[in-house]
C-alpha cells in the first residue's frame, strides 16, 4: 500500500499499475473523511484526477487503463458526495467537460456509472440551466447511450444495465431543468425514453431484480419530463396500451411508482387540445377532464403521507406539489377537486415546516427546502389562478407574508426558483380588483419586485425628461439577431445567465397588474425607478422578458394619467415602440399595438405627437398592415405552436383597429386624416363580417366616431384654417360691424364643416360600409347591434336618410348629447403570462 504523502507522484506518473495502486488507496483514505478531501482538493488532486478520467482510448480496450479511470471516477464521486462545502469545489467548467466527455466516447460501463452518479451530484447542488447549450451534443449522447443499454426485454437486462439506465434516466432532468432546455433536448431522448418506458410496461418485473421498480419509475419521469404536446399526441396513439398500465401504477405499492406514474399521465393529460378558454379555467374534452380528476386522489394520498410523517411534511417529494400545480393551473373541476379536499392549507402547513415563523435570513434556504417551498408556492399560484375565493383563501392563510419575505432574501442558487414561483403568486394575487385595492398594499412588495428585477445597465438608461421631438419614422436598432418566434425557446442575453433573466421575467409579470391607475402600488412602484428597468426589459432578446415589459408599459399608460403618459414616453420614445409593433413575435405586437391604441385613448395630444415622430402614413401603414394579418394555416394538429398562437392574430387585428377607433375619436382635422387613407378604411369594411365579434365592434365605433358631428367649440383651430377672421373687440364693446362679421363667420364656418360631415359619410357609404351595417343590424352580440343603430342613425342623418324609428332615434340622439365616445384602453388584468 502507497504512503499517502506519496499518493499524488504515482497518479501523475504514466506507470498504469502504480497508478491503479495510489488510486486504490487514495479511494480508502477519503471515503468517509472530509478532512482527507478538503487536504487532497488543496494539493490539486481535481487536476490529477480529471486528468485520469479524460485519457482518450482510441477505441483500443486497455484493461490497466479502463480499471484506472474507474477507480478515478469512484473517487471523484466520493468528492462529489460530501458536504456542500467540498462537492461545490468540484463544480468547474473542467470538471463538467470531463464527465461529458465520458459520455461521449468510449467509456466501460462501470466508469459510466460513477460518472453519472457524480454528474447527477453536481447538478442537484447546483442546476446549470446552459448545459445543454454549453455541449450540444449532449442529447444525443444520452440517447446513443439509453438506446445502447435498453434490451427488447425488459427481464433480460443485466444488473449493470439497469444501473446505467437508471442514472441516465435520473440525469434527464437535471441537464434541461427549465422549461425551453426541456423542449430543445425532446426530439432526441422521446423516442428511446418511450421504448424504454412501453417494454417496461409490457414486461413484467423479474423477481429479484431490485432495481426494476427504481428504473421504472426514473425512466417514466424522464420521459413526462421531455414531453412535448406534438410527442404527447403521437404516444397517445399507443391507445390503451400504454395508458392502461400507467393507471395500474397509480395502485403501486411504492410511492417512487405513483408518483412517476401520475407525473407522466398529468403531462399526457396538459397536451389535450382546450377547447373553451374562459375567466373559469380550460374546459378539456370530457375523457381528458376524466383523467385528470383520476389523478387528483393518487396525489393528494401521497401528499397526506408525507404529511403525516414525523417531518410534518418537510419530506414532501416536491414533485408531487409540482404535479398538482400543473393540473390546477388550468382551473375548472380539477382545482374545485383538489381545493375541497384542503390542498391551500396543506400547502401551507408545509411553507410553515420549510420556512419557521415566515422568516428568512440570507442563506437559510438550503437546496432542498427550496424546491420544496417553489413547488408548494406554484401549486398556490395555479389555484388561485382564475378563482376569486380561493385567491381569498390564500390571502387568509398568510401566504402574502411569506411571499414578501422570499422576495427580500439574499440571492442563492437556492432561492432563485422560489423568487420565481413568489412572483408568480403576487402575479395571481394581483388579478383580484379588490385585493390589488386593499390588502396588498404592502411595502415590501414595492421593494422586493424592484430588487428582483436589478438595475438597468448605463447605456441602457435614458434621463427621466429626454425629449422625443427627434424621432423619425425610421425605428432604432433594437437588436441585431432575429427573436424566435417561440416564445421560451430563445437565447438568454450575451451578458445575463438564462436563469437571472428568467427571474426578472416572473417579476416583470407580477408587475403588469401592480402598475395600473386604479392600483396604490403603482406610484410607489414607479417612485421607485422601475420605469427605466421596464424599458430595458422591453429592449431585451429574451422574448418572455420583452413580452412581459411590453405588457407593463401598455398598462403604465393605462387610463387618463397623462403625466405618467409623459413620463413613460420620456423613457421609452416611439421609435423602440414601433420597433415592438413589427417584433417577430406575435404576442410583442399585441401588445405593443394595446400600448398605441392606450396612448391615443382619449388624447389628441398623442395622437398629434404619434403623427408628428412617426409620420402620417407610417402610422397608417403599419396600421394596414396588421389589418392584414392572417395565421399561417396549420398541416394538421401536430402543429401545436402554430395552433397555440392563432388567437394572438386576430388580437393583434382588434389592437390595430382600437388605434383607428381612437384616432378618429380625436379633432375634426384627425378624421380627415382617417377618411383620406382609403386603404385603411376599406379594410375596416371588409372587417365587419369578422367572426370575432370584438373586430366587429371596433370596425362599428370607427363608423360612428368618423360620422360624430362636433361641437362647435372643439375644433376652433379647424374653423380658423378653414378661413375664420379672428378680431378684437374694443374696450367699449362690439360694433354692429363687428357682430355682424362675427355671425357671417359663424354661418360660414356651420356650413363648411356641414359640407365636410356629408364627404365623409358619402366616402363610408361608397366603400360599402352602410351596406355593412345593415347585416350587422342581426348580429348576434347584442352590443354591436346597439352600436350599429348609432352608426346608421348618424351616417343617414348625414345623407339625408333616416330609416330608424322615432323611439330608436330619441334613444340614440340622447346617447349622443354626451359627446364623442371611444371605446376606452386596453386593460389585461386576467393576463396570460405563463402558461
Amino acid at each position: 500500500m502507497i504512503a499517502e504523502d506519496d499518493l499524488l507522484p504515482y497518479l501523475r506518473s504514466d506507470d498504469r499499475h502504480g497508478q491503479l495502486g495510489a488510486l486504490r488507496s487514495l479511494k480508502n483514505s477519503v471515503i468517509g473523511h472530509s478532512d482527507q478531501k478538503a487536504s487532497y482538493l488543496d494539493r490539486g488532486v481535481l487536476d490529477d484526477l480529471l486528468a485520469i478520467i479524460g485519457t482518450p482510448q482510441d477505441g483500443v480496450k486497455d484493461p490497466i487503463s479502463d480499471e484506472c479511470r474507474i477507480q478515478a471516477g469512484v473517487v471523484l464521486g466520493s468528492f462529489a458526495y460530501s458536504d456542500p462545502e467540498i462537492s461545490s469545489r468540484l463544480f468547474t467548467p473542467a470538471t463538467l467537460s470531463t464527465l461529458v466527455k465520458v459520455l461521449t466516447q468510449y467509456s466501460p460501463p462501470a466508469l459510466l456509472i460513477a460518472s453519472l452518479r457524480t454528474l447527477t451530484a453536481l447538478l442537484t447542488l447546483r442546476l446549470t440551466p446552459s448545459l445543454v447549450q454549453q455541449f450540444p451534443d449532449l442529447a444525443k449522447s444520452l440517447s446513443e447511450l439509453i438506446s445502447h443499454y435498453s434490451t427488447a426485454c425488459f427481464a433480460n437486462y443485466a444488473r449493470q444495465d439497469v444501473q446505467v439506465l437508471t442514472n441516465l434516466c435520473t440525469l434527464v432532468p437535471l441537464i434541461s431543468p427549465s422549461h425551453s432546455s426541456a423542449q430543445s433536448v425532446s426530439s432526441e431522448l422521446t423516442g428511446p425514453l418511450f421504448d424504454l418506458v412501453y417494454g417496461s410496461l409490457k414486461s413484467s418485473q423479474t423477481s429479484g431484480m431490485v432495481f426494476d421498480s427504481k428504473l421504472k419509475s426514473t425512466a417514466i419521469l424522464a420521459l413526462a419530463h421531455v414531453l412535448t404536446p406534438t410527442a404527447a399526441r403521437e404516444i397517445a396513439a399507443a391507445g390503451p396500451k400504454f395508458t392502461n398500465p400507467l393507471l395500474a401504477l397509480l395502485r403501486a405499492p411504492d410511492t417512487a411508482t405513483r408518483l412517476s406514474a401520475a407525473s407522466l399521465l398529468t403531462a399526457l393529460y396538459t397536451s389535450g387540445k382546450p377547447e373553451i378558454t374562459s375567466t373559469s379555467g380550460v374546459t378539456r374534452a370530457p375523457q381528458i377532464t376524466t383523467l385528470a380528476l383520476t389523478l387528483v386522489p393518487t396525489l393528494m394520498k401521497l401528499l397526506d403521507d408525507t404529511i403525516a410523517a414525523p417531518d410534518h411534511g418537510r419530506k414532501c417529494d416536491p414533485r408531487i406539489l409540482h404535479t398538482l400545480a400543473i393540473l390546477c393551473r388550468e382551473g375548472g373541476d380539477v382545482t374545485d377537486r383538489c381545493v375541497e379536499a384542503g390542498l391551500i392549507k396543506k400547502i401551507v402547513s408545509i411553507i410553515v415546516q420549510v420556512a419557521p415563523n415566515n422568516h428568512f435570513a440570507p442563506g437559510r434556504i438550503f437546496e432542498s427546502d427550496g424546491k420544496l417551498l417553489s413547488s408548494s408556492l406554484l401549486c398556490l399560484s395555479a389555484l388561485g389562478l382564475y378563482n376569486e375565493d380561493y385567491r381569498k383563501a390564500i390571502i387568509e392563510a398568510g401566504a402574502l407574508s411569506v411571499v414578501v419575505a422570499v422576495m427580500n432574501t439574499a440571492n442563492t442558487p437556492a432561492t432563485r426558483e422560489v423568487k420565481i414561483a413568489a412572483c408568480h403568486v403576487l402575479r395571481t394575487l394581483s388579478r383580484s380588483v379588490r385585493l390589488l385595492r386593499t390588502t396588498m398594499v404592502e411595502s415590501g412588495v414595492v421593494c422586493g419586485i424592484v430588487d428582483l428585477l436589478g438595475d438597468a445597465s448605463a447605456e441602457e438608461e435614458r434621463p427621466l425628461l429626454e425629449s422625443v421631438d427627434n424621432v423619425g419614422s425610421e425605428p432604432e436598432q433594437m437588436d441585431d439577431e432575429p427573436v424566435h418566434t417561440t416564445v421560451t425557446e430563445v437565447a438568454a442575453e450575451e451578458d445575463e445567465e438564462e436563469e437571472d433573466l428568467e427571474v426578472r421575467t416572473a417579476a416583470m409579470a407580477a408587475v403588469c397588474n401592480l402598475v395600473l391607475d386604479f392600483s396604490p402600488l403603482r406610484k410607489p412602484i414607479l417612485d421607485k425607478g422601475i420605469l427605466p428597468l421596464v424599458v430595458s426589459g422591453a429592449r431585451s432578446r429574451y422574448t418572455p422578458l420583452r413580452l412581459n415589459s411590453t405588457w407593463a408599459l401598455k398598462h403604465m399608460v393605462f387610463g387618463d394619467d397623462m403625466e405618467t403618459k409623459a413620463c413613460v414616453m420620456s423613457h421609452l420614445g416611439f421609435p423602440l415602440i414601433i420597433k415592438l409593433c413589427d417584433d417577430k413575435e406575435i404576442q410583442v405586437q399585441e401588445q405593443a399595438l394595446d400600448f398605441l391604441r392606450n396612448l391615443t385613448a382619449r388624447s389628441e395630444t398623442y395622437i398629434d405627437m404619434l403623427f408628428d415622430n412617426v409620420g402620417v402614413d407610417e402610422v397608417f401603414r403599419l396600421v394596414d398592415c396588421k389589418l392584414s394579418l392572417r395565421p399561417v394555416p396549420p398541416i394538421d394538429e401536430s402543429e401545436q405552436e402554430l395552433l397555440s398562437t392563432q388567437p394572438y392574430y386576430t388580437k393583434v387585428i382588434i389592437a390595430a383597429a382600437y388605434i383607428i377607433v381612437h384616432i378618429a375619436a380625436g379633432y375634426d382635422r384627425h378624421r380627415e386624416t382617417v377618411i383620406a387613407h382609403e386603404a385603411v378604411l376599406r379594410k375596416i369594411v371588409q372587417l365587419m363580417r369578422h367572426e370575432n365579434y370584438e373586430v366587429r365592434l371596433a370596425c362599428v365605433w370607427t363608423l360612428i366616431n368618423l360620422t360624430w358631428v362636433e361641437e362647435p367649440n372643439r375644433a376652433p383651430d379647424d374653423v380658423a384654417s378653414a378661413g375664420q377672421i379672428h378680431t378684437v373687440s374694443p374696450a367699449g364693446g362690439q360694433s354692429s360691424e363687428q357682430v355682424q362679421q362675427e355671425q357671417s363667420v359663424s354661418s360660414f364656418a356651420e356650413l363648411y364643416f356641414a359640407d365636410i360631415y356629408r364627404r365623409r359619410a358619402m366616402t363610408l357609404v361608397r366603400l360599402g360600409a352602410r351596406e355593412q351595417l345593415e347585416y350587422l343590424k342581426q348580429d348576434p352580440v347584442l352590443d354591436v347591434r346597439e352600436k350599429t343603430k348609432t352608426a346608421i342613425y348618424q351616417m343617414d342623418s348625414l345623407v339625408g336618410r333616416s330609416p330608424l324609428s322615432a323611439e330608436d332615434e330619441q334613444d340614440i340622439e340622447a346617447g349622443l348629447s354626451r359627446g364623442v365616445e371611444d371605446a376606452g384602453d386596453a386593460m389585461q388584468i386576467d393576463s396570460e403570462l405563463h402558461a
